[in-house]
C-alpha cells in the first residue's frame, strides 16, 4: 500500500494557516469554501478573532520552555515587579493582558491590588490559576479566552501587558488586544505598564556576523570553488537572527520609532522612516543590529541593547550585502514595517544606499518578523 504524505501544495496551505486568514485568502491558496466548511465541521479549522497570535507563537507560549526563558531573566521580571510596586495601590483593580504563567498578576496582587484580572488565551491559564492559588494570591482571577472579548464590568486603575516581542514589533497582535482592553476599561487618568518604547537600529561592521549569518559565506570560495552565483541569482536570502551582538561591532545607532502605549495603537507599528548612519572612520557595513527600550514607570526604563544587561530578548541582526564605507561616509537607510496585503504577516523592509548611491534606485530587502 502506498503511503500518504503532505504535498508541496499542502505545505503551502498549512503555512498560510499559520496565521489566521480571511476565507477569501484561503480560497486563493486553493482551499475552496466547501473544503473550508468541511474542515471547520470536523474541527481541523476553527474561527479566530483578529488578535489571535500565529499558531506557532500560540504553541510556544503554551509551554514551560518559553515561560522559563522569560522567568529566568532577572532584568525583565525584576524591572516589571519594580514598576508594579511603584504604581499599584491597595484599592486598585488591575488587568494583566496575556498573563502567561501569571507572574505579573501575582506581583500586582502582592503589591496590594484589590483585584487582578489575569487574561490568557493559551492553556497556560490553567497553570496561572494553579500558581496563584498555591501562592495564596486570592486577588488574582484568571480569565480564559481572547483578551479583546473581556468584560471587566467597570473601569480599572491599571492595565499591563508584556507584549514586547524579540524586537518589539512581532507581538503586534498582543498589543492590539492590549489596546482594545485599554480603550474599553481603563478609567480616565488610569495607568499602563509599559508606558512607552523606543525602537533602535545600529549599523554593524562584523565580518564574523556576515560570514555566519549573512551573505559573507558565499563571498569566498568553498573548498576552492566559486559559489558567487548563489548571491548573483538572489537564491540566498538571509533571515533576521536573534543573537548577542558585540558592542565593538556597532558603528552608529539611531532611534527609528517611538511608541506611546497609553494613547497609541498597534497601527503605530506600521511606519516608514529614513536614517543616516555615519562612519567616523573607514569600515564595512554588514547590516543592522536592532534593540528596543521599555519605559515601565517614571524613572524606570530598561534596554535590550548592548549597553545594558543581557536580557531574554537579546538583539536582532538584519544581514545586508557587504559595503565598504570611507571615513566620513555614511549609509542611508529607508526603513518600513508593513503588513502583507494578502496574509497580513508583519514584515520589515530595509533599503540602503552607500556613498554615491541613491535610495530610490536600490533594492529593498524584506524580513519577516512573525
Amino acid at each position: 500500500m502506498n503511503k500518504i504524505g503532505i504535498s508541496a501544495k499542502g505545505r503551502k496551505m498549512i503555512e498560510a494557516l499559520r496565521i489566521s486568514q480571511n476565507p477569501e485568502t484561503l480560497a486563493a491558496e486553493g482551499m475552496s469554501p466547501d473544503l473550508q466548511q468541511a474542515l471547520l465541521e470536523v474541527g481541523f479549522l476553527e474561527k479566530h478573532e483578529a488578535t489571535r497570535p500565529p499558531q506557532d507563537l500560540f504553541d510556544t507560549f503554551s509551554g514551560w520552555r518559553s515561560q522559563k526563558g522569560m522567568l529566568i531573566d532577572p532584568v525583565r521580571i525584576g524591572s516589571f515587579d519594580q514598576a508594579i510596586r511603584a504604581q499599584v495601590g491597595p484599592a486598585d483593580r488591575v488587568i494583566d493582558v496575556g498573563t502567561g504563567s501569571g507572574i505579573l498578576a501575582m506581583c500586582a496582587a502582592r503589591a496590594g491590588a484589590e483585584k487582578v484580572y489575569a487574561l490568557e488565551i493559551t492553556q497556560m491559564a490553567d497553570w496561572a490559576e494553579r500558581l496563584a492559588a498555591t501562592n495564596g494570591q486570592s486577588a488574582v482571577q484568571v480569565v480564559r479566552g481572547d483578551a479583546a472579548l473581556f468584560d471587566a464590568g467597570a473601569p480599572v486603575d491599571l492595565i499591563m501587558g508584556e507584549f514586547a516581542g524579540l524586537w518589539l514589533l512581532e507581538e503586534w497582535r498582543h498589543y492590539a488586544a492590549f489596546v482594545q482592553v485599554r480603550d474599553r476599561w481603563l478609567k480616565p487618568g488610569g495607568r499602563v505598564i509599559p508606558r512607552a518604547s523606543g525602537l533602535f537600529l545600529s549599523a554593524v561592521d562584523s565580518r564574523r556576523l556576515s560570514y555566519e549569518r549573512g551573505w559573507g559565506f558565499f563571498d569566498a570560495p568553498v573548498q576552492g570553488f566559486d559559489f558567487s552565483d548563489v548571491l548573483i541569482s538572489g537564491a540566498y536570502r538571509p533571515a533576521r537572527y536573534i543573537l548577542t551582538a558585540e558592542p565593538k561591532d556597532l558603528v552608529c545607532t539611531h532611534e527609528i520609532a517611538r511608541f506611546d502605549f497609553l494613547n497609541g495603537t498597534e497601527r503605530d507599528y506600521l511606519f516608514t522612516t529614513e536614517a543616516r548612519f555615519d562612519y567616523p572612520v573607514a569600515g564595512m557595513f554588514h547590516g543592522f543590529v536592532g534593540h528596543f527600550t521599555l519605559d515601565l514607570a517614571p524613572g524606570l526604563t530598561i534596554t535590550t541593547g548592548t549597553d545594558g544587561r543581557e536580557t531574554c530578548w537579546h538583539q536582532s541582526y538584519f544581514p545586508m550585502p557587504a559595503m565598504a564605507v570611507p571615513a566620513g561616509g555614511a549609509v542611508m537607510a529607508r526603513l518600513r514595517s508593513f503588513l502583507t496585503p494578502d496574509t497580513q504577516v508583519l514584515k520589515f523592509g530595509i533599503t540602503v544606499a552607500g556613498p554615491g548611491q541613491d535610495l530610490d534606485h536600490e533594492a529593498e530587502h524584506v524580513f519577516s518578523l512573525e
